[in-house]
This record gives structure tokens, sequence and C-alpha cells, in this order.
């Protein structure tokens, strides 16, 4: 909980600038970093929360509170965001992409697509903003040369201990929904394992194989 949630605090809070009845993309929406930017975002009080994940991932990403899903083995970001004419629909641009996927093992890289999905400023909304936090090869090189282009952000995490103890806030009292209901936040587990040499393997090897929905727990006893 501490990277996973505390980093998805900072990249929707401090780099996009996550606002109440905004719009929000979150890409690899199963994963650990994925998982988080759903429950924060509700948290926070985004009206729509669109995950992308595989199509077998669906029910899991919708009942952790996603109001739709993007299943990417059927469809690109971009495909779901065309009108019939096949233009995007300003209707459906973000006011904030998370990128949880991009440069995590497989060779994703959402950035440009990203770009073009982000909802253009106006007098009463600000520009969308791209939030990634692994990024793209690109980001890595602009990071450590020109830096970034406008709207777009490859964040670090802060250790802040007034973060986690908001985190533990939400935990413990909740939020309540634009409908009312008391919510929690509650981490996602993907399994919990001794920490021993054998479970350390099979960890690793679970978290290689892109299956896990959620985080990999190793118990210290």
């Amino acid at each position: 909980m501490y990277v996973t949630y505390m980093t998805t605090l900072q990249a929707l809070r401090d780099y996009g600038k996550l606002c109440k009845d905004d719009r929000v993309l979150v890409i690899g929406a199963s994963g650990g970093c994925g998982t988080a930017g759903i429950h924060i975002a509700k948290s926070m009080g985004a009206k729509e929360i669109v995950g992308v994940c595989s199509g077998k991932n669906e029910d899991f990403v919708k009942s952790l509170g996603a109001t739709d899903v993007i299943d990417y083995t059927k469809q690109t970001i971009k495909d779901y965001c065309l009108d019939k004419s096949g233009v995007i629909d300003p209707a459906l641009q973000f006011d904030v992409i998370y990128d949880a996927a991009t440069n995590s093992g497989a060779g994703e890289d959402y950035k440009d697509i990203s770009m073009e999905l982000l909802r253009p400023a106006s007098p009463e909304k600000k520009h969308g903003q791209y939030v990634a936090i692994n990024g793209s090869p690109s980001m890595w090189v602009r990071l450590f040369t020109i830096g970034f282009k406008p709207n777009q952000h490859l964040m670090h995490t802060n250790n802040s201990p007034e973060d986690l103890q908001y985190l533990a806030k939400l935990v413990d009292d909740g939020w309540t929904s634009p409908d009312g209901v008391q919510e929690f936040l509650k981490p996602v587990i993907a399994e919990e394992l001794p920490f021993t040499a054998e479970s350390v393997d099979k960890g690793f090897d679970l978290l290689k194989s892109r299956r896990a929905k959620g985080k990999i727990v190793f118990k210290m006893d």
C-alpha cells in the first residue's frame, strides 16, 4: 500500500490535478497501481473512470468502481474514443490519463495516443493531463535533457508521512460516494506468500507473468 497507493495519490492529485467530476482513464487497471488508481479516483470524486485491461478482467475492474472498461485485446483506447465518422469525440476525451502500463515489460507505449485523448483547455476546464509511472523511453530521455512537453508527466513518488496518514484515514474512515454510500479504501491483494526463497521465486514469477490482479504480498513472520 505504501508504494502503490502513495504513488497513485501523488500521480492523480499533484501531477494530474484531478478534480471532482473529472473523467479519468486508468491504463493497466487490473494491476497494483491500476487498482489503486480506480480507488483513489473514486475517493477524489471522479465522475467517470474508464479502465484499460484484458476482457477476462473486465468484471473485476468494474467491481472496483470503473464505470466502463476498454478491452485492449479488442480495441485501442483511441478507437474507444472515436465517433461514427472516425473522429475523436470531445465528450469521450479525458481530464486525467493515469498510465500504469507503458514500459512495464511487454513493449507497451501509450504516451502518444494518450496525448490525443486529453481534453483541451476551456473556460470551464483545465487541459487534460497525462501521468505515467514508468514512462516511455522518450520520456526518460526528456527527463534528463530538455524536459517534458506541456500536460505530460513522468511522476516520481515522494515519501510523505502526511500522505500515508491520509491513505490510512481512507482505510479507516472512508469517504461518502455521490449516492450517499460510505466507501472504504481496501487494497487488492493478488496473493499473500510466506517470506521464503521458494515463495519469493513464486511471487516474482507471478509478477513477471503479468497476470497478477492487485499486489503480491510477502508475510514477514
